[in-house]
């Protein structure tokens, strides 16, 4: 039987292009168990950085990287907890959340206040505020009728923690149902709360006065808020954080024309994943995500066509890149643009590939959208497909998740390939042999065309803000939201909600916004993180004038701006 599997591997092997089994080997080296997940920070992604770079130099092609800094661990430095005079032990009895920040809290009161919630319909705090107090709540909200009509961003544990430390709270904790409290892992990004945040069992809390989780698990029809008595708690936590080194790797051709040599096509993907799924998994941490299709078939097409185009004499440069610390914000791509290796004015295109891997065959739909690309340019891309592969331009909202949008704030056009999302998006089931690498390769002689074409053209079209959301539909049940145009900075740390820069023509660039900038206040509402500005900008409608708060070296700044809506 053993024998037989690999002769018919062989036979499946043999029957694939020099394309396929290109495309095949490096997707399976990507992809596989031994580079972990390609986890931002950890030694899979080196390996795989070291992969491309060697795979770009046997080419010939100048190949280098470039490092940045990524906040992806925290832990604890020092902490010390006592409720009513008994000593609590860290890592036993009580932990810090990962998303924990810095302070001392000498003999306040608990205040145990159901779910956390301060919204309207469901105000745990309408009696009883939570300023100088640390406030209590339980890590799940059910599924009640009264949180009906909630969203679930509102519910989300962060931004219930976010909005009580900003009401005053001194110290949240979070009361969990099992017996010992939640290890520190960071589950979605460096995202530091401004007050110490604990990890507590219930019964911990118990005493005399009864038991927590009996309270709580009484709510059914309304809030409920209490102080709970002969419990003053006196607390201590300080946090570390500690950043990994992310590469992102550059190959350079270089144009065959004297001076259109001198402009550049830049052609990217993702080279991270999301390993072991601590944070952004569909299916829960624990198990290794391999990201087949998300995102090593986007970097082998990057490879294929850097195999494919060198032999074309392009008369524009080609700078193919493969990005880290997408999965975590965009991160690698906006430190390119912070930190180009080659003029930004230079860079008349881009090209992005995220997930395209997944060609259904027996309907063979390739999704391309432009961001500040020309109509008329966009559907000469499109004319270029073959007769067996449909090119649509619709890509909803999967058209601003990717690298793409780094270079559409800087005001450089860009196409995105994308071959659609699926079950198995960041689930442990992204695997390689669930990829369509007859597919892939159909899409790499297409994709070889379209940039071969730009790289030729006599003139491109410069970035066209009324295109820049071509190919994008609302879903008819979205609501309307307020669109801003910031791009955010997610290496962390700093204070403020920080920019890496703002979209064309938005209402971010035309109130004086740049990239390094610090908002801190927007509309009243004090700014900490995104976080914080996501839930402003959810406070207000079009037509709604405010007065936005920035730091820029250190110096305040602001503005008054008109919101508008999407």
């Amino acid at each position: 039987m053993r024998h037989l599997i690999f002769a018919l591997l062989a036979i499946a092997l043999a029957a694939q292009s020099p394309a396929e089994l290109r495309l095949t080997h490096d997707v399976s080296y990507l992809a596989s168990p031994k580079l972990e997940g390609r986890g931002n920070g950890s030694k899979g992604l080196r390996l795989a950085a070291r992969y491309v770079k060697k795979v770009h130099k046997k080419l010939g092609l100048k190949a280098e990287k470039q490092v940045f800094l990524f906040v992806n661990k925290v832990e604890r430095a020092s902490a010390s907890c006592k409720i009513a005079g008994k000593k609590l032990v860290f890592g036993t009895d009580v932990e810090v959340l990962a998303s924990s920040g810095n302070g001392t809290v000498k003999g306040a009161p608990i205040l145990l206040a159901g779910y956390g919630l301060a919204l309207d319909g469901w105000n745990d705090f309408s009696d009883v505020s939570p300023k100088g107090a640390v406030v209590a709540i339980a890590r799940n909200v059910p599924d009640i009728e009264p949180l009906k009509g909630i969203s679930k961003p509102d519910l989300e544990l962060h931004a219930r923690i976010r909005r009580i430390a900003n009401m005053g709270a001194l110290a949240v904790i979070v009361l969990e149902d099992g017996p010992g409290p939640e290890a520190i892992k960071m589950q979605n990004g460096p995202q530091i709360q401004p007050v110490p945040v604990l990890s507590l069992p219930m019964d911990k809390l118990d005493g005399q006065w009864g038991s927590a989780r009996k309270l709580l698990g009484s709510i059914s029809e309304r809030p409920f808020t209490m102080i709970v008595p002969d419990a003053p708690i006196e607390l201590n936590v300080r946090m570390r954080q500690l950043a990994a080194k992310l590469p992102n790797i550059t190959a350079l051709l270089h144009g065959s024309d004297p001076a259109l040599s001198k402009e550049y096509i830049v052609v990217g993907a993702h080279l991270d994943h999301i390993g072991m799924g601590e944070r952004h998994s569909r299916s829960g941490p624990g198990e290794l995500h391999l990201g087949a299709d998300d995102n090593a078939s986007g970097s082998a097409m990057v490879l294929e066509l850097a195999r494919t185009l060198r032999d074309s004499k392009p008369k524009r440069s080609i700078l193919f890149i493969h990005f880290s610390g997408e999965e975590d914000g965009l991160l690698g791509s906006s430190h390119w643009i912070q930190c180009p290796t080659v003029p930004i004015p230079s860079v008349k295109f881009m090209v992005n590939f995220d997930m395209v891997g997944r060609l259904d065959a027996a309907s063979p739909v390739l999704h391309v959208g432009g961001l500040g690309a020309t109509k008329a340019i966009l559907e000469q891309s499109h004319g270029l497909a073959p007769n067996n592969l449909t090119v649509a331009g619709d890509l909803g909202s999967a058209m601003g998740g990717s690298d793409h949008m780094s270079f559409a704030a800087a005001r450089i056009p860009s196409y995105f390939f994308f071959t659609g999302i699926h079950n198995d998006y960041h689930t442990s089931r992204d695997t390689p042999d669930r990829i369509n690498f007859q597919g892939m390769a159909l899409i790499a002689e297409y994709a070889a065309k379209v940039v071969k074409d730009l790289a030729d053209a006599d003139e491109l079209p410069p970035f066209e803000a009324e295109a820049s959301q071509a190919g994008v539909r609302r879903p008819s049940n979205d609501r309307r939201r307020i669109a801003f145009g910031t791009v955010p900075d997610f290496s962390g740390g700093g204070g403020g909600f920080k920019i890496s820069g703002t979209t064309p023509d938005s209402t971010a660039e035309a109130v004086g916004l740049k990239a390094g900038d610090r908002i801190i206040s927007f509309g009243g509402r004090p700014i900490s993180d995104i976080y914080d500005f996501m839930e402003a900008l959810g406070a207000f409608k079009g037509g709604d004038r405010i007065v936005v708060k920035w730091l820029r070296d250190g110096q305040e700044h602001q503005a008054e701006a008109t919101l508008r809506e999407r």
